[in-house]
């Protein structure tokens, strides 16, 4: 190597070395930037978990109050009387929706609203779907496959277990 070209080599050494310290201060930055993006993310996602129990809770006393003892007593009656189905009964896998809610329904002696149904399973069950409309539509389907009878009470509708001596089969 001449002189000149030495020279020149150790000048592009030199810029590479410039342009690789800058790019890692970047790049470290840009870390840090992320970092703290997640740690607010994650508060977010800690305060919106807290208001998800709270509002499960809050449903829960309004479903209580709607009727007196209905949900309050039902975690213990629904547990007794549940029996494991076929289905359920590999490891890892959950019972279905449709089970679940017959579970609920045969523990109950008296008709029960999809908005009663729907609190019960959301205590019973929190990591479930307990929106009102998925359980009134997977109780419309048990009233279809003659699993639960539904009836109507004014502008209310109600549904039974169709196990149960004595439930409504009305429309």
């Amino acid at each position: 190597m001449s002189g000149s070209a030495a020279t020149e080599f150790t000048s592009v050494q030199s810029q590479y070395e410039v342009q690789v310290a800058g790019d890692l201060e970047r790049n470290e930055a840009e870390q840090k930037r992320i970092r703290a993006e997640i740690d607010t993310l994650q508060g977010q996602l800690e305060t919106l978990e807290r208001d998800h129990a709270l509002l499960l809770g809050v449903q829960r006393v309004f479903a209580e109050g709607a009727r007196p003892g209905a949900v309050r007593g039902a975690k213990a009656s629904a547990k007794k009387s549940a029996k494991p189905s076929p289905k359920a009964g590999t490891a890892g896998k959950q019972p279905s929706l449709a089970q679940l809610l017959g579970t609920l329904l045969a523990a109950h002696g008296e008709p029960r609203s999809a908005a009663e149904i729907s609190a019960e399973l959301a205590a019973d069950h929190p990591r479930r779907n307990s929106n009102v409309n998925v359980v009134r539509n997977a109780l419309e389907l048990l009233v279809a496959k003659s699993q639960a009878h539904r009836s109507k009470q004014n502008n209310s509708v109600f549904y039974t277990h169709a196990g149960r001596d004595g439930a409504p089969a009305s429309d």
